[in-house]
């Protein structure tokens, strides 16, 4: 299945150079925690196994690098509709029945996710007002927090985006 909605859409509106503007700057945001993290296990082996000495704090790093790579895998995974869906009754539906159920999915995700978006937002100022941080280290964890908020928010504008473009058509074959 081609994923790159650019090459797989031909959408005659800016929509389709929007999404597929938004979906490389995305695999670069969801590259980097995963860097991270594959960087720090092998500086942690390294150290743990042939020095004799674990990274101080590895634990606490891979934690954060995991929230970081699960949120910033969010708006990719939506915009390239690789969530686990099931389908049983896709071949017998009309087309536009079809479509009516993916506006439809579209909408009730993005509110979904826009209530955990909320919640990750009040969690960071919250967060930020006590000055929570790692134990270890003693990392601020309010800014960890606002990245998950922003990519929450980053996946409901996508599912929005999506949703019109399943409600005007322009997203036909993207999937």
């Amino acid at each position: 299945m081609d994923h790159d909605i650019a090459a797989s859409a031909p959408l005659p509106s800016g929509l389709a150079a929007w999404l597929a503007r938004t979906e490389r700057v995305l695999g670069g945001a969801a590259a980097l925690p995963l860097v991270a993290r594959v960087m720090l296990t092998m500086v942690d082996v390294i150290g743990r196994y042939f020095l004799g000495r674990p990274l101080t704090g590895a634990f606490e790093l891979t934690e954060m690098a995991m929230g970081a790579m699960v949120f910033s895998s969010l708006p990719l995974v939506t915009l390239a509709r690789q969530q686990v869906t099931v389908d049983l009754l896709a071949g017998a539906m009309p087309a536009v029945w079809w479509r009516v159920s993916r506006v439809l999915f579209d909408l009730v995700a993005a509110a979904c996710v826009g209530v955990i978006a909320w919640q990750l937002w009040l969690k960071t100022g919250h967060l930020a007002a006590a000055g929570e941080t790692t134990a270890t280290l003693q990392i601020a964890v309010y800014p960890l927090v606002a990245y998950m908020a922003a990519l929450a928010s980053a996946t409901v504008a996508v599912m929005l985006a999506m949703a019109w473009g399943d409600a005007t058509g322009r997203l036909e074959g993207a999937a």
